[in-house]
This record gives structure tokens, sequence and C-alpha cells, in this order.
């Protein structure tokens, strides 16, 4: 809760500072409300007795009564200064909150992403980051006022006999004790149906996204997906009704206490007041006061109880926040060079992905020119994407060394090196926005320079698909928006390309580059390919051998190691994995 309020000053101080002191000014009137209305009673049991006319008790009542209405007046107003000095602040402190959580999403690692410990944080983060932080704030407000109410309505029962307090506490612990008791089996409850809510919410994703629209009706799925859906659902609600069952019977109990606790002080103050000691004034005002205390105090600690519940599901928040990623850049970091004079250098790399204890590359060695063109393949799993990606430090290795100009990957500033080298991976982006952005994403500070996304969609042989959609490089992409113009796997891809191409990168990493294009297209963008890569250091990953042998040196990996490497010739000239697989796809082609 510190850490809460501390986050809440830093985004909106002043709005804070005006609620709590419109929270205590209002909590003030209802004690000096009741405080009134004992004078007035007083002061007509008084003019009764004394026999006085109408016009004097009038004139006599008057004052008192404007003053109550009043303090009446002046309570609404603060009110709904209060309520909208309040809707200001959590405006602005959700879109604070909310920002910080995408930020974070943004900091963390690719293995994060990868682990479904974390899927569960993050979507508990997002459940409690909306609405909690605020809910807690308000609950904060809201128990500042009821105890700066209590304080008051205090000072007037205390006038009476202390005892009365110990009786309201007593009356209104067992509320709390239910109140904290049932919070945290509610919180645990949720908190351990995170996993099967977010295996519901996939359920509800493949009934309603376009991607699965078609298997879902070609398969009759739906009736399937819609009853699981239901069925885990349907539990949550079981749950949730036997614990709601549960705390109402408890609080039927405390209801019977509470009214005997009520009732106790009642009748003691009717005892006084027939013995003569009180006035009626002081008998409406007791036991007006008594029973605004007693719910003031149960309010308070039933508050008190929500708040423990509450700040359990902020904790959820601050549990995404403190996460820590662990592919960072040094402290003391070195500019990339430019250009690359020695080339890169991969010598001894292992590495093992998060939760596997078999390693996926292990003892890779290789070294690559600053212009050299560098094709990998090999069969699906055999570590070549994996590669790509320790290049791109999207994963650290486990040991070894991967350096650029004899400086390690490392050492450089993550921005720095990833501006440095464009990358098209087999599962690029589709962004559901204008064809310009998603071409621009490619070098973000040039996104608005229409000349450079151009020249980027000529080279990727883009341009005919943009000059077919209505709104050219404006279109929107996909179906998600109104407007928008869904594309092939073909042109999206000649998209993804271009969007590599945007970089003005010294090394390109293309992953499947012509995967989902016809072999004219491949053939086109190839001849193309040729010229703009020249002076770079290129890695081309692809299953069509009429892609790879383009390349000056091919690396074959197999189970996560080297074990070939050269150019076209020189690995058809010795039969190996190459050589094998080349003659296999051949003969697809060939064979009658």
């Amino acid at each position: 809760m510190p850490r809460l309020i501390r986050l809440v000053w830093s985004v909106t101080p002043g709005a804070l500072l005006l609620s709590i002191g419109l929270t205590l000014t209002s909590s003030l009137i209802p004690a000096t409300q009741i405080y009134i209305s004992k004078l007035i009673v007083d002061r007509v049991v008084e003019l009764v007795n004394e026999g006085a006319a109408i016009a004097l008790m009038i004139q006599s009542l008057l004052p008192l009564v404007a003053a109550g209405f009043g303090f009446l007046l002046l309570q609404a107003i603060l009110q709904q200064l209060d309520g909208y000095i309040t809707q200001v602040m959590s405006d602005r402190f959700l879109l604070f909150a909310n920002t910080q959580l995408l930020q974070q999403a943004t900091r963390l690692d690719l293995a994060h992403y990868e682990s479904p410990e974390f899927h569960d944080i993050l979507e508990r983060a997002q459940q409690s980051g909306s609405n909690y932080p605020m809910r807690v704030l308000r609950l904060l407000l809201n128990l500042l006022g009821q105890v700066t109410r209590l304080a008051g309505l205090l000072a007037l029962l205390l006038r009476f006999n202390p005892l009365v307090f110990v009786l309201l506490l007593l009356s209104a612990l067992p509320t709390f004790w239910v109140g904290v008791r049932f919070s945290s089996r509610r919180f645990w409850m949720t908190r351990r149906q995170t996993p099967s809510r977010r295996l519901a919410d996939y359920f509800g994703k493949i009934l309603t996204e376009p991607a699965y629209v078609k298997e879902v009706r070609l398969f009759n799925l739906g009736g399937y997906l819609v009853g699981q859906y239901h069925t885990i659902r349907a539990e949550f609600n079981q749950e949730s009704q036997v614990l709601a069952r549960r705390q109402g019977l408890a609080q039927v109990t405390l209801e019977i206490i509470s009214a005997v606790g009520f009732y106790g002080a009642y009748a003691l103050v009717l005892w006084e007041t027939i013995r003569g000691l009180v006035t009626i004034g002081d008998l409406t005002l007791y036991a007006g006061t008594f029973q605004q205390a007693q719910t003031a105090t149960a309010g308070i600690l039933t508050t008190i109880a929500t708040l423990y519940e509450f700040n359990l599901y902020v904790s959820q928040y601050f549990e995404f926040l403190d996460l820590s990623p662990q592919v960072i850049s040094p402290r003391r970091s070195k500019p990339f060079p430019v250009p690359i004079r020695q080339g890169l250098v991969l010598q001894d790399v292992y590495f093992t992905y998060p939760g596997s204890d078999t390693p996926t590359l292990k003892n890779i060695n290789l070294t690559v020119g600053p212009q050299e063109c560098i094709a990998l393949v090999g069969l699906n799993g055999s570590g070549k994407t994996t590669l790509l990606k320790l290049l791109t430090r999207l994963y650290d290795i486990d040991r070894g060394l991967i350096a650029i100009d004899d400086v390690s990957l490392s050492a450089f500033e993550l921005g720095d090196l990833r501006r440095n080298i464009g990358v098209l991976f087999q599962d690029f982006a589709r962004y559901a926005l204008t064809a310009k952005d998603n071409i621009g994403f490619g070098n973000l500070p040039s996104r608005a320079d229409d000349a450079q996304v151009e020249q980027a969609a000529i080279a990727a042989g883009a341009t005919d698909v943009i000059t077919g959609l209505v709104g050219g490089y404006d279109t929107v992409l996909g179906k998600m928006f109104t407007g928008g113009v869904d594309l092939s796997g073909g042109q999206w891809q000649k998209i993804g390309l271009a969007r590599a191409f945007m970089s003005a990168a010294q090394v390109l990493i293309l992953d499947e580059p012509t995967a989902a294009v016809d072999a004219i297209a491949e053939h086109d963008l190839f001849e193309r390919f040729r010229q703009l890569t020249q002076g770079k250091m290129t890695f081309l990953v692809s299953h069509r051998f009429s892609t790879v042998r383009m390349a000056d040196r091919i690396v074959v990996l197999e189970n996560g190691e080297i074990v070939e490497t050269g150019t076209h010739e020189q690995l058809m000239a010795h039969p190996g994995r190459y050589e094998e697989m080349f003659r296999l796809q051949a003969e697809s082609y060939t064979t009658a």
C-alpha cells in the first residue's frame, strides 16, 4: 500500500491532496448535524415548557434550522466535488498504471513469453492493474473519512459514557474477522483459478478470432469448444456460490450481534433519560450518534478487510512490475562498429532454452565475413532459427562467445545492436494497421519518409500488392478494423520483406523469406535480393535449395550442431547431409 500511494502521488499529487482535504471536511459534518439536531430538540422542549408563542419559536429555531440546512448543502457540494476529483485522479492513474504495465511488457525477455507461469502472472497483473489500485485508493480515502467521522461521533459519545465505545467495538469486531477471513479465501480462490481462466479465455478466442473461423466450422468444433468454455466457467461459479453462501450465513450471525449491541446501548440511554439524568435532546443525540458510530465502526473494519483483499490483488500488479529482464544493455556499452571490418565470430557457443535440460545448440563455431552471405540449412528443429535469435540477443548464450569485430554482443547497447540488424522471421508480425505502418516499422525513425517506404516496397516486390489496394499505402491491412483489407500469405510475405528492407542495417537476417511466394515471384525477388544484400552480412534460412544456392557459403545444422560447411558445389562434391537433402528435393521435381 505505501508503494501504491507513492505511485499515485507521483502521478497526481495535487488531486490527491485536494481529495484528502475534501474527505476530511465532509466527514466532520455528520457529527455537527447530529449536535445541531440535539440543540433543536432541546430548544423545542424548552420553548414548549415555557408556553412561548409560535412566532418566538420560529424566530428562535430558524438560525439552528438554517445552520443544519447549510451543513447539509455543504456536504452535498463537497461530495460532488470530491467525486469529480476522484474521477480525474482515477483516470490519470489508470492511464499511468496501464502504461507502466505495457512498458514493462516490452522490457521483458522473449524467454518470459515462452513460460506458462509468466502468462499466469501477466493475466493476473492485467486484471488487477486495471481496477484494483484505484479501488484501494478510493477505499483508503473512504477509510480516512470514516475514521474522521467516527472521531467526531465518539467525541459526542464520550460525554455520555466511555463504556458505550467498548460495546460499540465489541459488536463490530466479528464483522472485521469474517471480512478478513473470506477476503483471503476469495483472493486465493481467484489466484488458483488463473490457469483454468486463461484456458477458458483461449477457448473464447478460438471461437471469435478470424484465424480459427474456417476450421471451427469445417470440423464442427463450435459445440465442443463452447461446452469446454461453459464447463470451466460453471466450475468457477460453483466455487464462488459456495463461498458466498458461507459468508452470508456468517454475516447473518454478525447482524444479530450488531443489533444486540445497538439496542443494549439504546436501552442504557433510555434508562438514563427516564431517571432524568439526560434531556430528550440528549436521548436523540446519543441514540442517533450510537447508531451512526456503530455503522461507522463496522464500515471501518469492513473497509480494512476489503483493503486487505484488494491489496492482495494489487500485489499481483507489482509482482509483474518486479520481473526483471536478463538480456539487458551493459552499464558502459561499446558502439556498434560502422562499418563492420573483421566480421562475426561464434566460438564454442552453447544454448539451452529455459526449462529444458537438453541444449538446443552446442559447440557452434563459425566465422562470417563482413559482406558474406550465409545460408543455414537443416531439418526442422535443427537449431537454425534459434541461432538467428542469439545473433539478435533475443536470448543470451549459456557459454561461449559471439562477437562482432572482436567485441562481444553483450557489450553493445541493445537498441544499437538491433538497429544494425534487419530481421524477417518466418512468423513475422502482421499488424492490423496501414500498409505504410507495416513497412515503416522496420525503421521507425524513417516511417514518415514516404520515399524510403516506397523504395523498400519496390525492393521486396510489394508495389503490385500496394497499388492494388484502394487506399494504397494508407489502406489498413487485415479484417480487424473497419475498411481493412486482408492479404494472401504471399502478399503478406512481400510486405514483411519490405519491412526488413526498410532497415539500413549492416546485418540482414531472412528466415524463410520466400516460403509463401510462388516460383516466379521468388525468382524475381532474388534477382533484386542479390543486389540489395551487396555490402551486407546476410543470414538466410530456406528449405528451397534454389534459394540456398545463391549464398556464398552454406552451413548445415543437425541436432543443434554444425555438421557441414561450404559452397553448393563443394557440398555436392562430397556426399553428406546437404547432398542427400538436395537430391531428395530435386527428385520430387523430376520424378514423373
